[in-house]
């Protein structure tokens, strides 16, 4: 839990476990939604939270990410993330991370107002370190823009958020991704309804099944599966 102040104290968390994955081979999975509002964030934090210790939780949603709110941290005035990291790898790591109770979270651009000062390479490349500090890194991106699309290029799995009634914004969403080179192995569409009125559209669309992202568990089965057909894409 955090103090008063919206901080942890890093004295009292438990050391975050690599799990099964060795130190340097951690996977990576990506959130990306399809249109405004699909739950990206929800299903990445959630996903986060269900799966063991040791996981790396990036936001990445350069236009406007919203999980230190939802993590309780508080943000410092003039804090621009990786936009005002001049060191590359461990050093920027260390500059812009926190550490949680399931592993590290960093927040790429606090203020969405410098995104543009993050340099080509460096997501790329700081998501390179964050597989190497824990077994699982996981992504919210959002709507990739810029610099976030490096993340999702490299990420072992893609996960396409998007609401049931707006089928036609998944596949606009799949076939950007796949002109950015994610191929169909890497992606999965994960359905959303959060009405009533949704799910009824749906299921009149097409019976599309759909997936709770409050519940972790069951993304986590959803994702794992894709992670286990899949071969390891390492630093790129």
């Amino acid at each position: 839990m955090p103090t008063a102040d919206g901080t942890y104290d890093a004295t009292l968390l438990p050391e975050p476990r690599l799990g099964e994955r060795a130190r340097g081979h951690g996977r990576c999975v990506a959130f990306v939604g399809a249109h405004g509002g699909a739950g990206t964030t929800t299903a990445a934090l959630a996903f986060t939270v269900e799966a063991e210790r040791g996981v790396c939780l990036i936001d990445a949603d350069l236009a406007g990410g919203d999980l230190m709110a939802r993590l309780a941290l508080s943000e410092r005035v003039g804090d621009t993330g990786l936009a005002a990291a001049g060191e590359s790898g461990q050093a920027a790591f260390a500059a812009v991370s926190r550490r949680l109770p399931f592993g590290w979270f960093l927040a790429l651009s606090p203020r969405p107002d410098l995104a543009w000062l993050i340099r080509d390479g460096a997501i790329r490349e700081l998501a390179g370190v964050a597989r190497e500090n824990a077994g699982l890194v996981v992504v919210d991106v959002g709507r990739p823009l810029g610099p976030s699309c490096e993340a999702v290029v490299d990420a072992d799995v893609v996960v396409v958020v998007g609401h049931v009634s707006q089928p036609e914004a998944v596949v606009r969403t799949r076939r950007r991704l796949q002109r950015l080179g994610v191929d169909d192995l890497r992606l999965i569409d994960c359905p959303t309804a959060p009405t009533a009125v949704e799910r009824l559209v749906g299921r009149l669309r097409g019976e599309r099944r759909c997936i709770d992202v409050l519940r972790g568990d069951e993304l986590m089965l959803l994702i794992e599966g894709r992670l286990a057909t899949v071969g390891h894409r390492g630093r790129q």
